[in-house]
């Protein structure tokens, strides 16, 4: 009997290509419109959106020595709303368009500085 050393190969290139098809598959973008109108609603959850980064603030590089210099927060509308992100990965530029994923947190702030409704950035890809 004639063994088929390609078999698994393909079983696990057949498994790869349906996760990526099936993330893929997932392409919906909560309105910031619908996050700022019903905070509590969306309370700890995970949300997806997308829009233009419209303003941006860094943690001052004194603070580097903490071990939080990536820390930042931005801004980004999507036409709907604008809604302060807060990221542990630094900034992106302003005018960029990007679409993120992370949990909506109805009281942000950084420090004593109030930001209401934030998103705590779990992902970021610019467009």
């Amino acid at each position: 009997m004639r063994s088929h050393s390609w078999f698994p190969a393909a079983c696990v290139l057949l498994a790869l290509m349906t996760a990526l098809f099936a993330a893929g598959c997932n392409s919906h973008t909560d309105k910031i419109s619908d996050l700022l109108n019903n905070p509590s609603g969306f309370a700890g959850k995970d949300v997806t959106v997308a829009g233009e980064v419209t303003k941006i603030y860094e943690l001052p590089l004194g603070l580097s020595n903490l071990g939080i210099s990536n820390l930042a927060a931005y801004r980004i509308s999507d036409g709907t709303g604008q809604v302060w992100v807060v990221s542990h990965a630094g900034a992106p530029v302003v005018g960029d368009k990007v679409g993120l994923k992370g949990a909506v947190r109805p009281e942000g702030r950084i420090g004593t500085f109030p930001l209401g409704t934030i998103i705590e950035e779990k992902g970021r890809k610019v467009q």
